[in-house]
């Protein structure tokens, strides 16, 4: 017999050739999935939040059913209080960012002059006017460029309808989600083929109870963070409290980063304001109060429906966010923990199938 050219290469090189062209494929499939998806953004972004919403809101649905309510209406409560404590919400925040902003322009010129003064006379020992140049007055740059952000605004009105509209979808498809009781996921697995049929129905159901547990104990955990240094902070009598525990609870939705960066600004008004015994104290407590809870309430309240290691979810969150920004951030970590705990539903069903047939 010819001896065959493949028969001089290795069995290694052979190997390493099969998966590296497996992972280019793998790789180009996933870059052409982000690519359509980014094209459709507003459809794929409305329907990411309304599906985590709708995973959200689902418990409550499922205990009104359990009552003997029908499900639309059971969904279509829910819905409506769901979005009045939404609307409550807002206006909250709305409030407390108009009431804080003269208080918050205050506190700006103040740590302008602070670093000005830190930059002449500490270490550095810069010179007044290359200190000037880092800091220039904050109102006087607003007031400069006062056109520019008007201009901005209006240019972009066109965003803005973008949103309206994205919203209305989003409350539409939220709606519909809570009321299918998952005939959209039973029409998709019977659009696959026969023989996956089971393994693909238990891959959703896995993955809707670990969405469902992830977004129960997201939700819970920030709003805990943020009430537990509400008093620590009154305490310290540092300013604007109640704009900072928002902040805190908008930043504790994006895992380790969002919290991170939210502490950090709360430290560096405490700085600015009270000085720097007040500043390490804030950092001390928020990272005591993120860990005590994180490490004794998230198992209780998620239990093994979510289980990434903290390094997996600091890269899954970078990740995230250089991909798709801040979008990218909040739903990278639920992203990953479907993906995973589906992938090993799959394998244990695997498993099961083939010791049945073997007994």
């Amino acid at each position: 017999m010819a001896r065959r050219p493949i028969d001089d290469v290795s069995f290694g090189v052979r190997v390493a050739a099969l998966w590296s062209a497996s992972f280019l494929l793998i790789f180009g499939a996933v870059w052409a999935l982000i690519f359509l998806l980014n094209k459709v953004s507003m459809v794929t972004i409305t329907m990411a939040v309304a599906i985590m919403v709708c995973a959200l809101l689902e418990p409550g649905v499922r205990l009104l059913t359990k009552i003997k309510i029908p499900r639309s209406l059971a969904a279509l409560i829910v819905f409506v209080l769901g979005i009045a404590v939404l609307g409550l919400l807002t206006w909250f925040v709305i409030v407390q960012i108009t009431d804080a902003r003269t208080s918050l322009y205050s506190q700006l010129q103040d740590a302008a002059v602070k670093i000005r003064n830190w930059l002449v006379d500490g270490p550095t020992h810069m010179s007044a006017k290359q200190a000037d140049k880092y800091t220039t007055d904050l109102g006087q740059t607003i007031g400069e460029h006062r056109q520019t952000i008007v201009s901005g605004a209006v240019s972009t009105a066109r965003s803005a309808v973008g949103i309206l509209s994205g919203a209305v979808f989003c409350l539409f498809a939220t709606i519909f989600l809570l009321m299918d009781n998952g005939s959209i996921w039973r029409w998709f697995v019977r659009a696959m083929p026969r023989h996956t049929h089971a393994h693909a129905y238990e891959a959703g159901q896995v993955a809707w109870r670990t969405l469902t547990a992830y977004m129960r104990s997201l939700v819970l955990l920030a709003a805990i963070n943020s009430l537990a240094m509400v008093p620590v902070m009154a305490l310290a009598d540092l300013p604007l409290v109640m704009p900072l525990a928002v902040l805190l609870f908008l930043g504790s939705l994006v895992p380790l980063i969002g919290v991170t960066l939210a502490g950090v600004i709360v430290c560096l008004i405490a700085l600015v304001t009270k000085g720097v015994v007040t500043a390490i104290v804030m950092g001390v407590a928020l990272i005591l109060i993120v860990q005590l809870f994180g490490n004794i309430l998230n198992p209780i309240i998620l239990g093994k429906a979510v289980d990434i290691h903290p390094l997996a979810i600091l890269v899954t969150v970078t990740a995230g966010t250089l991909v798709a920004g801040i979008f990218g951030a909040f739903v990278a970590v639920p992203l990953v923990a479907v993906i995973n705990n589906a992938t090993h539903a799959v394998r244990a069903h695997h498993r099961d199938a083939v010791a049945e047939r073997v007994t």
